[in-house]
């Protein structure tokens, strides 16, 4: 089992790491790209006003393409991706791009922990209701997961500096300042919505579990609903909450841009955003930075609890 689990992840890292540089080359697949950023270097020197009088159309330059890839590849594995351009000269990728991810990732680390956190609590009190009083908080699930991420941003901002009008009490930064830049909303924001598809997905987990013959059987014997809860059937959800939570990081990871901006937070998701037009393999490289750390980890949570769901006796059917 782990030797077919291993070698499955190898091939899938493989296909994912090829896409990767798939995607990072696209734009010299169709746009002749040293052209693009030769002007774009000439508009930022203001060098050149506009380029109205500029041609250029769509192209299919597969030989372009191919070479910027293996390019990109040479470059990654020789150490050759030191530097990227922005406002006239050229500055060092790391450890700046280092100091930026660790940033963005504290916020997206933290706010999934306390989504997660206050998602299984949720999911425990409201599987301890009877079946007819849980129809209103799924009701409300749907109703909060229906909402756009920027509404709830805003409303959460609009929210504090009606509070702050009204009681001169600041409960949270809404924005950078002189003092630094927010931290406990931006966490508190991420975590929302996450924490609303885990307890949905976690409610399905425990309702299906919750017919299963074991939870009347150990009722018959005396065993509480709450031991039940606890261990049991937590117990055999999790690795279909595991399976759920990589699609909900996903998710929270393309977030990350939109938070960073709305609260004015210099993070690394903005800087590929501002970066990447001039230097298009900022984006090769930033993907690998996020995949490679985050597929190892998960790899490892995956291989730990499909081993201990077989020694429980569960099927990964």
């Amino acid at each position: 089992m782990t030797l077919t689990f291993f070698r499955k992840s190898l091939i899938q890292f493989i296909l994912t790491s090829i896409s990767i540089v798939l995607i990072g080359s696209l734009p010299y697949l169709f746009f002749n790209m040293k052209s693009q950023v030769d002007v774009l270097m000439m508009i930022e020197k203001k060098e050149l006003n506009n380029t109205l009088f500029l041609q250029d159309t769509i192209v299919f330059n597969v030989q372009e393409y191919g070479l910027h890839m293996w390019n990109t590849v040479k470059r990654m594995t020789t150490g050759g991706m030191g530097e990227y351009y922005e406002s006239g000269r050229y500055y060092s990728l790391f450890p700046e791009l280092l100091e930026l991810f660790t940033k963005s990732m504290m916020y997206l680390i933290l706010g999934l922990i306390l989504g997660l956190a206050v998602a299984v609590v949720m999911t425990i009190l409201i599987m301890s209701l009877s079946s007819k009083v849980r129809k209103f908080p799924k009701m409300i699930l749907f109703v909060l997961e229906s909402l756009p991420d920027i509404f709830i941003i805003l409303i959460l901002q609009l929210l504090i500096i009606w509070i702050y009008k009204k009681t001169d009490l600041l409960l949270f930064n809404i924005t950078s300042t002189l003092d630094g830049e927010p931290v406990l909303l931006p966490i508190l924001v991420l975590s929302l919505l996450p924490g609303i598809y885990v307890t949905k997905y976690l409610l399905l987990a425990f309702e299906y579990e919750e017919k299963q013959p074991y939870v009347k059987l150990a009722l018959s014997k005396g065993l509480s609903k709450w031991t039940i809860l606890f261990v049991h059937m937590f117990r055999n959800s999790v690795l279909t909450l595991f399976n759920h939570f990589k699609s909900i990081f996903t998710f929270a990871l393309a977030n990350l841009l939109m938070l960073e901006i709305i609260f004015d937070i210099e993070g690394f998701m903005t800087f590929i955003y501002k970066n990447s037009v001039l230097n298009p393999e900022i984006l090769t490289i930033s993907l690998f930075l996020v995949f490679v750390p985050f597929f190892i980890v998960f790899t490892i949570i995956q291989w730990v609890l499909e081993s201990k769901f077989l020694q429980w006796g569960g099927t990964l059917d």
